[in-house]
């Protein structure tokens, strides 16, 4: 067999084998990474079937590759921007809903490293673009959750990754989570999905009191964001107004992070 013949069954190799592990065949379900972006564009798709949840029409998609099955979530919504919108509970500023805030999501939690929305990409099926995220396997939402009054097993963690969730939702102007679209897995990892109404062009924070505590390393990662960085990976589905509002609002999560920390002490404040 040629080297180039031998490289090539081997990338597939691991590619199947990462696949795998992502479908929860393996040791856990992983929910980002390229292999998981590969079976999302290049699984067959042998079957389409209507959510009950969401006013978006979301369609869960059977995902076949290479004999191995998964599921995914495929949108193709596509309103705005728009001045405004009146919608059942108000007129909303500004409004969109869109696949393509979908992919900007997953773009951006790649970027600052925030681990919790699933794989996304844009997907064209029967000449109609839209995203395709990757189905999580969970074991209820938040909704459930606090229905049946369950606590989390540890307490610390739990209060941290709900740190990075408020943070999320500031950063990028959420205007539509709610406890119906915060999944919880097996192993109490927090999943964040349903991002079609997201940012807004705004520059000031939505609710600038929710962020209480933050991680070092996000804050970090926020600090290296910059318009060019943004313009490459998410420019393709966000408007330079929506880039610049991104980036007013992570100006106004640094500064609230210095306060608290200024007014409360670090150990008070900041988390790995």
């Amino acid at each position: 067999m040629k080297r180039g013949t031998v490289l090539k069954w081997m990338s597939g190799v691991c590619l199947l084998l990462s696949v795998a592990v992502a479908l929860g065949q393996g040791t856990g379900q992983i929910i980002q990474g390229p292999e998981v972006e590969k079976f999302l564009l290049q699984a067959k798709i042998t079957r389409f079937q209507d959510l009950p949840e969401g006013v978006t029409l979301p369609k869960k998609a059977t995902l076949e590759f290479e004999g191995m099955k998964g599921f995914g979530v495929y949108k193709t919504i596509d309103e705005g921007p728009v001045p405004s919108k009146q919608l059942d509970r108000a007129v909303e500023l500004q409004f969109q809903d869109s696949w393509k805030t979908e992919v900007a999501a997953y773009e951006l939690d790649k970027l600052i490293g925030l681990g919790m929305v699933p794989a996304t990409v844009e997907r064209t099926v029967d000449g109609k673009h839209g995203s395709m995220q990757f189905f999580v396997d969970s074991k209820m939402t938040e909704a459930d959750r606090l229905k049946k009054k369950i606590s989390p097993p540890n307490g610390i963690t739990w209060n941290q990754q709900v740190a990075k969730l408020r943070l999320w939702d500031n950063l990028i102007y959420n205007t539509d989570r709610n406890m119906g679209n915060l999944l919880i897995t097996e192993d109490w990892k927090i999943r964040l999905i349903d991002h079609s109404r997201t940012f807004r062009p705004f520059d000031q924070l939505k609710e600038p009191k929710n962020l209480t505590m933050f991680s070092r390393a996000l804050l970090a990662k926020l600090e290296e964001l910059n318009e060019p960085l943004l313009k490459e990976h998410l420019g393709k589905y966000l408007t330079s107004y929506q880039i610049q509002g991104l980036l007013k609002r992570r100006d106004a999560i640094l500064a609230r992070s210095k306060e608290l920390v200024a007014a409360k002490g670090a150990g008070g404040v900041l988390y790995q």
